[in-house]
């Protein structure tokens, strides 16, 4: 005997699928999951937080807090969070001599759920100074003749660059003083072309504020 289904047999089939297919609400509700954040000039910590509000109807506690990198520390202003409260997750990310853009993950694991809550740091670190090439390269056998890398300091900086210095003796590089402050040329030179060498070129200078400031061009034969 065939069984042919009802409209109310159908509809409470419906409502049984409808039913598995919710997902709990997590109580935690973030202000926002990712940051970009970008340095001042000679910043060397960067710190914010996430924000964010227990929406459920008990106290939620956080059981880990963490990064995926050693720059970032990570904390929680307290570890549990009655109904309604606010909180958040504080992060310190040391700068040091980092440059350009960093993306680091925060992750929150609480007693509401198995699956850890991740959130997104992203944080730029501008250069000071933009140098153009960034290197210079000769071809073996190719006539050693001088290249020119030009350097200029970003707008809203002062910096007085005083001397190169090749971490090789094979080359040679003079400075030169475009506009003080602001730009600069370096000359670099190897020996010969006969054979592969290759050197970094440490451009030292001091910012108008007191910095030491040393940034890297860099020479290649090949």
């Amino acid at each position: 005997m065939k069984h042919y289904a009802t409209p109310l047999r159908c509809s409470l089939l419906l409502i049984w699928l409808l039913t598995r297919a919710v997902v709990p609400c997590a109580a935690l509700d973030w202000k926002s999951r990712e940051l970009s954040l970008t340095t001042a000039p000679f910043q060397t910590i960067q710190e914010a937080a996430f924000e964010f509000t227990n929406r459920g109807g008990k106290p939620v506690t956080i059981r880990e807090v963490s990064s995926n990198c050693d720059c970032l520390d990570v904390s929680a202003d307290r570890m549990s969070y009655a109904p309604g409260e606010s909180g958040v997750i504080r992060f310190k990310f040391t700068v040091g001599d980092r440059l350009g853009q960093y993306e680091r993950q925060v992750k929150v694991v609480t007693d509401e759920s198995p699956e850890p809550v991740r959130l997104l740091v992203r944080i730029e670190v501008p250069e000071l100074v933009t140098m153009t090439p960034r290197s210079v390269a000769w071809k073996l056998h190719e006539p050693a003749i001088e290249k020119v890398v030009e350097l200029e300091v970003i707008p809203g900086v002062t910096i007085n660059f005083t001397r190169v210095l090749p971490t090789s003796a094979d080359f040679s590089a003079r400075l030169e003083t475009v506009a003080a402050g602001r730009r600069y040329r370096v000359y670099l030179q190897p020996p010969a072309t006969t054979q592969p060498a290759n050197a970094a070129f440490r451009i030292h200078g001091r910012a108008a504020s007191g910095q030491e400031v040393i940034v890297s061009t860099y020479g290649n034969v090949r």
